[in-house]
């Protein structure tokens, strides 16, 4: 898998919210859509944060989720990205069950896609 490109194998079909949305907006569009981490994003489609589920566990434990708590004062800052020219054999970071998702960004930080645990098992499958 040395020479697979990211951009090759990470989901373009992403799911973001505005840095000034609701945790419960958030939980709402991680529930309709069937994602585990939902991105957050300027206006611009840059990337400021990823909001997990391991956030919300913080967040219910630390407030009421029905409440109207920013998504960023909860989500993760110090997010690890990728570009979609990076090769998979590079990222240590899925492989070691540090993370199940990386956003993928361009240049400018906007997102372009996102490289998941799910989608190295399904490009494995499908070279079985």
């Amino acid at each position: 898998m040395s020479d697979v490109p990211v951009g090759r194998l990470m989901s373009t079909d992403l799911v973001t919210v505005g840095v000034d949305a609701t945790a419960a907006e958030a939980a709402a569009r991680m529930s309709e859509t069937g994602v585990t981490s939902i991105l957050v994003v300027d206006g611009a489609g840059r990337l400021e944060g990823l909001l997990t589920g391991t956030d919300f566990v913080t967040l219910v434990r630390e407030n009421d989720p029905e409440d109207e708590t920013p998504v960023g004062t909860c989500m993760t800052t110090d997010v690890v990205t990728v570009s979609r020219t990076d090769s998979v054999d590079a990222l240590s970071a899925l492989a070691d069950g540090t993370y199940t998702h990386l956003p993928v960004t361009d240049d400018e930080r906007v997102v372009v896609g996102m490289l998941s645990t799910t989608d190295l098992t399904r490009y494995l499958a499908e070279r079985g």
